[in-house]
Formats: C-alpha cells, sequence, structure tokens
C-alpha cells in the first residue's frame, strides 16, 4: 500500500485545481496570417465574439499597406480591431498558441514551415497541408497523432459536402459520389476575380477546384467510395451551391429516411423548399449552418439528387477554423 503525507495530497488537489481552472479560464491565444484577406476578415469575426479564443497577433503580406484603403468585407467590429491592431509580416515571431492560417498559397508552405521548425502550431488552410498535416473536419475526421503541429482544414466546397456524407455513410454506406459545384466569385479571395470575368460570367472547368474536393474526401474517408466533381464559377459573390449524386449501398432507403438522418445534426438544415432571403443575406440561411439542403430526390436507376449549399466565408471555411482552434487549443492545454 502507498502512503503519502497530508501536505503531497494538498499539493496534489491544489496543483490539479488550478490546472482544471486554467484550463476552463484562460482564452486560446491565437495568430492569424493572412488577416487582411477576405477569409482571414471574416474569421476575426467569428474570433472576436467567442470568449474561448483571443487574437494576439495578425499577419498579412499587406503589412506595410495603409488599412483605411483596404477593401473590407467582415463585420464593422473585426475592421475596428484590425485598425487599432499592429499588422506583422507573415515571417515575423507569431506569439499566440496557434497559428491559423489563410495565406495564399503562393509561398505559404515555406512561410508555415519556418515557423513550425520554430515550434510553433499551425492550422493551416492551405493546399499543401492536406497532403503533409492531419486534415481535420469536426464531424468527419477529428483523430490526429499527439505529436502533430501541423493541422490543415478542407476546401469549402468539401467541408459543405463532408459532413452530410459522414452522416449517411455512417447510417447507410455510400457506393459512389458524384459532385457538380457552382461557386461563387469570392472563393477566389482578394483581389478577386477581375471584373470582366466576373460580371455575367460562368466559368468552367475549374479542374483545381474539382480535383481538390476529389481528393480531400478521399482523404476524409479514407477511400471508402470514389468521388467525381465538376466546378464551375458562377457570378453570384457569396455562397456555393452543390449538386450530389449519390449511390447508397441500402437500395430500401427512402428520400425521408435521409432527410431524418441529416436533419439530426445542427449544423445541417434540411428545408421543404428553399427560403426566399432578402437581398443582404444572399444564399446564407443562417451564420450557424454549415450547409442548407433545399431537396432530396431518388432517380430511377437508384441514386439520390441531394441539392445543397452553404457559406464559403462563414461555417465551411472560418467557422471550422474557429471550431478547430478551440478543439486543438483545449487538447494543448490538457496536455499542460
Amino acid at each position: 500500500m502507498t502512503f503519502i503525507t497530508c501536505q503531497t495530497w494538498c499539493s496534489n488537489i491544489f496543483n490539479l485545481a488550478r490546472k482544471n481552472l486554467r484550463t476552463q479560464t484562460m482564452a486560446i491565444k491565437l495568430s492569424i496570417f493572412g488577416a487582411l484577406g477576405l477569409l482571414g476578415q471574416h474569421l476575426m469575426d467569428q474570433v472576436l465574439c467567442d470568449p474561448d479564443l483571443e487574437i494576439v497577433s495578425l499577419h498579412d503580406h499587406r503589412h506595410k499597406e495603409s488599412l483605411t484603403d483596404l477593401p473590407w468585407f467582415a463585420g464593422p467590429e473585426a475592421r475596428e480591431f484590425a485598425l487599432k491592431t499592429p499588422i506583422f509580416s507573415p515571417t515575423d515571431t507569431a506569439p499566440g498558441d496557434l497559428i491559423l492560417s489563410f495565406l495564399p498559397d503562393s509561398g505559404a508552405e515555406e512561410i508555415e514551415k519556418q515557423h513550425l521548425q520554430n515550434g510553433a502550431h499551425v492550422v493551416s488552410h492551405c493546399e499543401y497541408a492536406r497532403h503533409q498535416g492531419s486534415l481535420l473536419m469536426p464531424g468527419v475526421q477529428t483523430a490526429a497523432p499527439q505529436d502533430e503541429t501541423l493541422w490543415s482544414t478542407p476546401n469549402c466546397t468539401t467541408a459543405m459536402c463532408a459532413l452530410p456524407l459522414a452522416l449517411l455513410h455512417k447510417k447507410f454506406g455510400i457506393e459512389a459520389v458524384h459532385a457538380t459545384t457552382l461557386q461563387a466569385i469570392s472563393g477566389t479571395d482578394l483581389p478577386g476575380m477581375p471584373a470582366y470575368l466576373a460580371q455575367d460570367h460562368v466559368i468552367s472547368p475549374l479542374d483545381g477546384e474539382a480535383r481538390a474536393l476529389e481528393r480531400e474526401l478521399a482523404l476524409l474517408f479514407d477511400n471508402s467510395f470514389p468521388v467525381s466533381c465538376a466546378a464551375t464559377r458562377v457570378p453570384v459573390w457569396r455562397s456555393h451551391t452543390i449538386s450530389l449524386m449519390i449511390k447508397l449501398r441500402n437500395n430500401t432507403v427512402k428520400a425521408d429516411d435521409l432527410a431524418q438522418t441529416l436533419s439530426r445534426d445542427p449544423k445541417i438544415l434540411v428545408t421543404s423548399k428553399a427560403p426566399l432571403l432578402p437581398p443582404w443575406q444572399i444564399e446564407c440561411v443562417r451564420d450557424d449552418l454549415l450547409c442548407a439542403i433545399d431537396a432530396i430526390q431518388p432517380t430511377s436507376d437508384g441514386w439520390f439528387k441531394i441539392s445543397l449549399r452553404g457559406d464559403n466565408l462563414g461555417q465551411a471555411t472560418t467557422g471550422l477554423m474557429a471550431s478547430l482552434a478551440k478543439a486543438l487549443g483545449k487538447e494543448q492545454a490538457k496536455r499542460i
């Protein structure tokens, strides 16, 4: 039998209580890279309203430019915060517990790997990171090695598809998926597309976007079923529409069964018809939703057609990044 002194016992209890208090009350400190880009701006919107997260530094390639002339698309609180906060270069030291990176793909790998070598922990939205770090998606894939320091978030179209597919695959089993995406021009980030291309033009095919969705779903689902995609850029500012053709292993499933399964997740709204939205809320039904599903229809050859849409600047990108930051930060705190 092992005996411990009262002093040792009290000390252990005190340390445990202090650790639990620290875990519960200390906000996770974040350094945001690509802070002045479209996604960086909207990430500030997500983080500033969350008491569990704290922005301690902003980094952007435009750190020497005047912010008063910068196009701003996120909320006024985020703009006010950016105006009063020093903007550092992405190569400068990042003091946050986590680096959340929306840097442009060009040059991001070199910058982020330098911070990784210096001991930083990075959550990246960049293409390279999805194949070199753990690709994470709440509700789909959250497991990562304990010693991991590089994590990644999926493309916005992947995120919108992945949660519905995960629910259906778990319940019924999926044999194959084909996706057709209609993607908003804001998906190109700042400075954005030239006006002569964006105005009244449909741009197709987007081979890079299509291949990204195919590769990322293969990673998230460990190649459990084949995925093909055709991607198109359409002249709307915000939110993507996706048509999924899904072949299930269970051929006795009805459309109502799919609707019931999908509607159990609070991040998914299953509607009987597309709601009429005011002009300032284009294609975005609610800020807390990953996607809204407007139609589930069986076909005569045993497939299901699912029409969904989601906010490419909200939960499918910046909301997802903020959620992962909170989860990863809490996991790190437990190891202290």
